[in-house]
């Protein structure tokens, strides 16, 4: 299993792997979720990124966001019901229905300055969980990576440096849709882990 600030070259050859082939082509027994070559290098970025806790993301933010399952979440870590938890940390998303955002954003309610971290981290809400590679998995073309947070630009410069190493080998050319439906599941297993 690769877990976070693993070493560069694995993930590299992983990532290589899981995108020789999209997929459509290797999941047929799936209708959802399909992800793009995109998706798998955020998921990439995610395993490379190591926290530099510099409270950017915690006190920029606007808005944080919230799914139905965030705020679910948010009520079990805090130990209050679900329908308190929603009343008295969210509001609708006026942009996007069924959508909740964070009532107190800039900082982040959650976020403890003397500590340099979230307060609710196990239970921190998707949009959290993604950054600083943003986008929705599926609904961008290329990985956006906020340069104002220095382990983002350490990520990427990291798996650049890597993928330019990986690419050398030629043994992407023949891979079999099972060894790249095996790799897929290797980085999609990280969307269970951030």
């Amino acid at each position: 299993m690769i877990k976070p600030g693993n070493d560069p070259k694995e993930i590299a050859v992983t990532l290589l792997k899981a995108t020789a082939l999209p997929d459509e082509q290797v999941f047929t027994e799936l209708a959802e979720p399909k992800y793009t070559a995109v998706d798998y290098y955020r998921m990439a970025c995610h395993l490379l990124f190591v926290c530099q806790r510099c409270g950017t993301c915690c006190t920029t933010g606007d808005p944080i966001r919230l799914r139905r399952e965030d705020a679910a979440r948010l009520a079990k870590h805090l130990k209050i019901p679900l329908n308190k938890a929603v009343k008295k940390y969210t509001l609708p998303d006026p942009d996007k229905p069924g959508v909740l955002d964070f009532k107190h954003i800039r900082p982040c309610k959650f976020y403890d300055p003397e500590a340099k971290g979230c307060k609710i981290y196990a239970a921190r809400p998707w949009s959290c969980r993604i950054f600083p590679f943003l986008g929705i998995y599926g609904s961008e073309d290329r990985v956006k990576v906020n340069e104002s947070c220095p382990g983002s630009m350490q990520t990427m410069k990291a798996l650049t440096a890597a993928l330019e190493g990986a690419r050398k080998d030629p043994a992407f050319s023949s891979l079999s849709p099972e060894k790249v439906k095996l790799n897929k599941e290797l980085l999609r297993n990280v969307l269970e882990t951030i």
